[in-house]
C-alpha cells in the first residue's frame, strides 16, 4: 500500500501529516485504515434526526478530530460546522459530509 498516493487522492498533506506522526508510516497507516470506523457516521445522523444538540455535538466533534489527525482538512470542516449545533444547517452539512467522507473511504478501501 502506498501511503503517499493514498495522502494525493484524498487530499491530505502527506508531509505535514507526517511530521505529526514523527516519520512513522505505520502508526499513519493504522491510522488510515482505522478511519472509515473511527469516522463512522451512524450515530451522528441518528443525534441530526433526533435533533439532539449534545450528541450532534459530541459525534461530530469525534469525526472532525479524526479528520484533523490525517490533515483531512473537508471533512473536519463539515464535521466542525456540525459542531456548532445548528440544526437546519446540520443536515445539509451532513449530507455534504457524508459524500466527502464516504469519497475518502472508497479511495482507503480500494488501496488495500
Amino acid at each position: 500500500m502506498n501511503i503517499k498516493a493514498i495522502a494525493e487522492k484524498i487530499g491530505m498533506d502527506y508531509e505535514a501529516v507526517m511530521e505529526d506522526y514523527c516519520g512513522d508510516v505505520s502508526a499513519l497507516k493504522d491510522k488510515l485504515m482505522a478511519f472509515p470506523s473511527s469516522a463512522d457516521l451512524t450515530a451522528l445522523e441518528q443525534s441530526i434526526s433526533e435533533r439532539n444538540a449534545d450528541g450532534m455535538k459530541k459525534e461530530a466533534h469525534k469525526i472532525r478530530k479524526c479528520a484533523e489527525k490525517l490533515g483531512l482538512h473537508e471533512i473536519a470542516k463539515l464535521a466542525s460546522r456540525i459542531e456548532e449545533v445548528n440544526h437546519e444547517k446540520a443536515v445539509s452539512d451532513f449530507a455534504e459530509l457524508k459524500t466527502a467522507r464516504d469519497a475518502v473511504c472508497s479511495i482507503i478501501e480500494n488501496a488495500v
